[in-house]
């Protein structure tokens, strides 16, 4: 499961948890650690697997001032995937994307609103007040998940059998010769 929080510039953030989201869509997607909510929200998405992998940087200078990066992973951590979905261009596109994605996968047993947008859970009543919502109030969009049809390949040739082709006609070079049109 992955847990979005949408966030809109000047208003309060919301939160909406996606059953089993292609990885496509969360690829490229910006994350956020849990830093200053509660620990059972860290607890929570911990449970649900919205989790992103946390790097080692090693820095190593030559005599030249060159500078080389060394990342290794060292474990995982509870995230959001963060769209700002209102203001930025490609998380714009990412939005819809996944917007058009639900509406073409989701079954009938799941009712989506006009606006995806609508069933996320704002954290709070209002930009000044505290944190309101606890964890299992936020809306869980079931997401069947993503099965490629590959059709079964039938071998065109059986064992002990011969095809005959006949080869087409060899092609005649140069320009093709010109057609009278009646008008």
């Amino acid at each position: 499961m992955q847990c979005f929080k949408l966030v809109n510039a000047g208003f309060v953030d919301r939160l909406i948890v996606f059953d089993e989201l292609p990885e496509r869509f969360t690829k490229g997607v910006k994350t956020r650690e849990a830093a200053g909510f509660p620990r059972s929200w860290a607890k929570w998405l911990i449970s649900i697997g919205s989790m992103r992998t946390v790097f080692k940087t090693d820095t190593t200078v030559d005599l030249a001032r060159n500078y080389t990066y060394k990342h290794t992973p060292i474990g995982s951590e509870p995230c959001f995937f963060v769209l700002d979905y209102t203001d930025l261009n490609d998380d714009k596109q990412r939005w819809r994307e996944i917007c058009e994605y639900l509406r073409l996968h989701v079954g009938p047993e799941v009712r989506l609103k006009e606006k995806v947008e609508d069933m996320a859970m704002p954290l709070a009543a209002g930009s000044t007040q505290p944190l309101s919502v606890e964890p299992e109030d936020i809306p869980v969009i079931p997401v069947p998940r993503e099965t490629i049809d590959v059709p079964e390949i039938q071998p065109l040739v059986g064992q002990h059998e011969t095809i005959i082709v006949n080869e087409p006609k060899a092609k005649k070079r140069g320009r093709p010769k010109k057609v009278a049109v009646e008008a």
